[in-house]
């Protein structure tokens, strides 16, 4: 669907088919369709995507860019430098070397860095690489990635369609809610449009966990799996 048609199906929901009829404008109801996608993108992995760092000499602390908001898994690969190729274990904070021992590193921790004051998510690398082990766009990062916003008769939904649907629920609930503090009567439809989200939100985390880590081994052409 396009912004435009989410919109016309939370309207078509809620009874109220004309533009800013109801007492809820089409623009608030955009803003509710990108504040559910963002949430939806964010509390599971129906948007993800990668992006690459480079490794920096006596650099242990890398941004994260601002549009995602995890970091699921790095792959370290060079041609240069270190030459590792190799996936960095994901560990906690505190199972970094307080040592800061040197050397192409092999672990990662999520953790935040401080920016010009401003706290920006991070990731922590263990060993701290050297001017021996440093190669460029080394560091292929992988995460849960936030929606660009969407925007009537231009930027539309990220999320496959299955999904739209379902923050075209999460945005009905807003709308009812936002009726609600006028009239109460509309508190129950707000209740009952927020649990059909909710559901929705949890089979898009239990879906999309079980596709994108679903452990598999490729088969041949009668069955077998490779490796056997």
């Amino acid at each position: 669907m396009t912004t435009a048609e989410c919109l016309a199906y939370v309207r078509s929901e809620w009874g109220q088919t004309a533009a800013n009829a109801g007492g809820v404008l089409d623009t608030e109801i955009v803003g509710f369709l990108n504040m559910r996608q963002t949430e939806l993108c964010a509390d599971s992995d129906v948007l993800v995507s990668a992006w690459t760092a480079t490794t920096v000499a006596g650099q242990q602390q890398y941004s994260v860019p601002p549009e995602y908001t995890s970091v699921e898994a790095i792959h370290l690969y060079q041609i240069t430098g270190g030459l590792g190729q190799y996936w960095l274990k994901k560990v906690d904070i505190t199972d970094l070397d307080p040592r800061l021992a040197t050397g192409n590193p092999i672990k990662f921790a999520r953790w935040g860095l401080n920016v010009s004051g401003s706290n920006s998510p991070a990731f922590w690398v263990d060993p701290i690489p050297t001017a021996a082990t440093v190669a460029t766009n080394d560091l292929r990062c992988y995460g849960r990635q936030t929606p660009q916003t969407m925007v009537s008769g231009a930027q539309g939904p990220e999320v496959r369609l299955r999904w739209q649907y379902a923050i075209c629920h999460g945005a009905l609930a807003s709308v009812f809610r936002r009726l609600a503090s006028g009239k109460s009567e509309y508190w129950g439809a707000s209740d009952r449009a927020e649990a059909i989200w909710q559901k929705d939100k949890a089979e898009a985390q239990a879906q999309e966990l079980l596709d994108v880590y679903k452990p598999g081994d490729a088969r041949d052409s009668v069955g077998y799996r490779f490796g056997w």
